[in-house]
């Protein structure tokens, strides 16, 4: 039994296919399934993007392990406690950097 669905063609020169299917690849799409969101008007996601997005979470996290580490240098009296004032404070600013960019990918 054929299928139901309509078929779109689209001519294309070698140099545009292989664009496409490069882009289509990075978003993990076959050819058809990208084209038809990109008719769409879908937002298209790369597996690039969704990966550093993941980075910068983890690297989000690794800094607040690392912030929970100064404050517990810090409730200790040392002569070093400003630097560690001091680092918990730019570690602070960074994770709100970090939470930024993650927001705007």
């Amino acid at each position: 039994m054929p299928s139901k669905k309509q078929v779109i063609k689209t001519y294309v020169s070698a140099e545009e296919y292989a664009q496409i299917s490069k882009t289509a690849q990075q978003c993990s799409l076959s050819l058809s399934a990208f084209a038809k969101a990109v008719c769409l008007g879908h937002e298209i996601k790369s597996k690039t993007d969704q990966q550093a997005r993941r980075d910068m979470l983890k690297v989000n996290a690794d800094q607040g392990r690392l912030g929970g580490l100064l404050k517990m240098f810090i409730m200790d009296d040392t002569p070093q406690r400003k630097d560690a004032e001091r680092l918990l404070d730019e570690i602070h600013q960074l994770q709100k950097e970090i939470v930024q960019k993650v927001r705007t990918i």
